[in-house]
């Protein structure tokens, strides 16, 4: 069982790295390059997606109002977009994490179950987050990529991964 667990938290690590460079939201052309020439004076048509991996790129570049703007619409009330945009470099690097505490420490039936609560938790504030956003209601006609959803949705299976070894941790002990 430890093994199969081990084997499917290292898929669904690999899952979230590789799903940190497709794209986490579509933007259409003609909003961005109406809402990109009100923000930096000029039309910017030339972004229809953004990646996890480019995010903080764009926040940090020449031209960053139109992503921070971006950001803004998920959290309004945020400071230092830029500088924080930073921090979305973890979700790849904590599901690696994640992967090889289960690898290392899966026999611990705690452990499992601490990173199975966090990777559901994970899920479900992303999933309360993009359900409480009106995306369709916005100046930017913004869909979220399939690349976020992967992520999301690997992250629920890491967490129920964890779940389900703490479970049979502790069953193979009564």
């Amino acid at each position: 069982m430890l093994k199969l667990s081990n084997l499917i938290a290292a898929v669904l690590a690999i899952v979230i790295v590789i799903s940190f460079f497709l794209p986490w939201a579509h933007v259409e052309s003609q909003a961005v390059g109406v809402f990109s020439k009100m923000l930096v004076g000029k039309a910017q048509t030339s972004i229809a997606s953004v990646s996890g991996f480019s995010i903080p790129r764009m926040a940090n570049s020449e031209d960053s109002r139109l992503a921070i703007s971006v950001i803004k619409i998920f959290k309004p009330d945020v400071t230092n977009a830029d500088k924080k945009s930073y921090l979305i470099w973890l979700v790849p690097i904590f599901a690696v994490i994640a992967a090889m505490v289960f690898f290392f420490l899966g026999s611990n039936k705690w452990v499992n179950l601490v990173l199975g609560v966090i990777c559901v938790l994970i899920f479900a504030l992303d999933m309360y987050k993009i359900s409480t956003t009106e995306l369709d209601k916005l100046v930017l006609n913004i869909r979220i990529g399939a690349g976020l959803w992967t992520t999301i949705w690997a992250f629920l299976g890491m967490g129920l991964v964890g779940i389900a070894s703490f479970i049979g941790l502790t069953l193979k002990k009564k």
